[in-house]
């Protein structure tokens, strides 16, 4: 071995040692103070409160909060479909699409499902406005049906009503994922 070979290694591991994160201290109170008990109730909820709504929201703030978020308006669309009550399904869009020509006619022409999840993402802002007026929420698809296992990936783009209180689907793009 070299002598730079031999002075590489404890280089590297001193560097990976400087890279690693440190805990952040805890703090710390004398002998003789205790913590009141609405100090420890909030410790206790800081630690441990996970959110209702996971965004809170500039993003989202163009309706209510009393609003549905925009994840369950599209999986609620899905299930209407999986119903085949297309006109509750139509419902969820702002316009709704031509029989046959749909941005997501891959979903609405699924035939013998026996099971059917749709995963969203946090959605985004696909506008300058604040709040945001037209947002995107990414999807997954997995449909099991008779014949076997599909998968689409997209998203749909939401706006508020026009009395603001709700979303509507604007537009969506599925696209099926190749195994």
């Amino acid at each position: 071995m070299t002598k730079r070979a031999i002075w590489s290694v404890p280089a590297m591991l001193i560097l990976l040692c400087a890279c690693q994160r440190v805990a952040d201290p805890t703090p710390t109170r004398s002998p003789g103070e205790s913590e009141s008990p609405d100090q420890a109730a909030d410790t206790q909820q800081a630690t441990s409160a996970v959110p209702v709504r996971p965004l809170s929201l500039p993003l989202l703030s163009a309706l209510p909060p009393s609003a549905q978020d925009p994840g369950g308006v599209v999986r609620d669309y899905a299930v209407q479909l999986l119903k085949r009550d297309t006109t509750a399904a139509d419902a969820a869009w702002m316009v709704p699409p031509p029989p046959g020509r749909a941005d997501d006619a891959a979903l609405r022409e699924l035939r013998d499902v026996l099971t059917l999840r749709v995963d969203t993402q946090s959605p985004r802002a696909r506008d300058q406005q604040q709040p945001s007026h037209l947002i995107e929420v990414p999807v997954r698809v997995r449909a099991v049906t008779s014949t076997g296992t599909l998968r689409y990936t997209g998203w749909y783009r939401l706006i508020p009503d026009t009395a603001r209180n709700a979303w509507l689907i604007h537009s969506a793009s599925l696209q099926p994922v190749l195994d």
